[in-house]
């Protein structure tokens, strides 16, 4: 008996906690709204190009290098900073970076333009809205949320003539501060994920692609250096579910500070967490 791996995914979504998010705002000023956040408090604070001479990016890099050439065409679907973007552009004959949250997109043109890139073409679209115009050798997404749901991973397949990849954690979310232990006291429920590395596997054998799959372990850490950025980022994520009063800023800070520091910061530890990456030959 044949199972019909799309639906089980599509059922999870529906039953997911990011399928119970307010409406309030669009999907477009929700990424905008975390993406000025996350900015401000967190990402802001780190010399990428440093981040670039690590052994973990070179790592990272070569997984996607292996599928282009000289005369490849790529698309990056929520590109960020550029942190891959704009190396992998330097390799390639063209580049195209959607990347819908203008902070992120205006640090990746920057950063492209610093570097005499001059070869990449930029969407501020939703992948759900970029229009397909033209098929590319490698169509990749890594760390986003774009490509979360069977619609959006085949019109994924649907861009390419060669390769598709995927990355990102392949670990549970409660394993993470926020979705592990904020979300469940604030919302008084566990938080229920839209499916996971193994939905974007099957459903792809459902249309017949066999898909290979990559893991290894990392150990990630989060450091808040004051109580106010880390409330701030907490408050915006929880913004998408329930409204922020003074009750859940009470609960923020109670909670800040039973796991502060001496010096006054928060530090969140991930030991042994796993990620993974999807790739196949269209």
């Amino acid at each position: 008996m044949s199972y019909k791996w799309q639906a089980l995914w599509e059922e999870t979504i529906e039953k997911s906690s990011l399928n119970h998010k307010r409406n309030n705002i669009s999907e477009k000023d929700r990424i905008n709204q975390s993406a000025e956040t996350w900015y401000k408090n967190y990402d802001h604070k780190f010399d990428h190009d440093d981040l670039q001479k690590k052994p973990e990016f070179e790592v990272e890099f070569n997984r996607l290098k292996r599928f282009i050439a000289k005369d490849s065409t790529v698309l990056d679907i929520g590109a960020g900073l550029g942190r891959l973007a704009i190396p992998l552009a330097k390799e390639v004959l063209k580049l195209t970076a959607i990347e819908p949250a203008k902070v992120y997109m205006n640090v990746m043109k920057d950063r492209a333009a610093r570097d005499e890139v001059n070869n990449m073409e930029f969407s501020d679209d939703l992948w759900s809205d970029f229009p397909l115009q033209e098929k590319y050798d490698l169509v990749y997404s890594t760390w986003s949320p774009a490509v979360s749901n069977p619609a959006a991973l085949m019109k994924m397949h649907e861009a390419s003539r060669g390769y598709c990849a995927l990355e990102f954690v392949a670990s549970p979310p409660h394993v993470w501060d926020f979705s592990g232990e904020i979300y469940p006291m604030i919302m008084g429920e566990e938080f229920k994920p839209p499916g996971n590395y193994l939905n974007i596997v099957t459903t792809l054998y459902d249309h017949g692609i066999y898909a290979n799959l990559e893991t290894w372990s990392f150990d990630k850490e989060v450091k808040h250096q004051t109580m106010e950025e880390a409330v701030e980022i907490w408050k915006t994520s929880l913004g998408n579910y329930t409204r922020i009063n003074e009750d859940v800023e009470d609960k923020l800070t109670q909670y800040y500070r039973s796991r502060m520091n001496p010096d006054g910061s928060y530090t969140f530890n991930l030991k042994g967490g796993v990620s993974c990456m999807i790739w196949w030959k269209v």
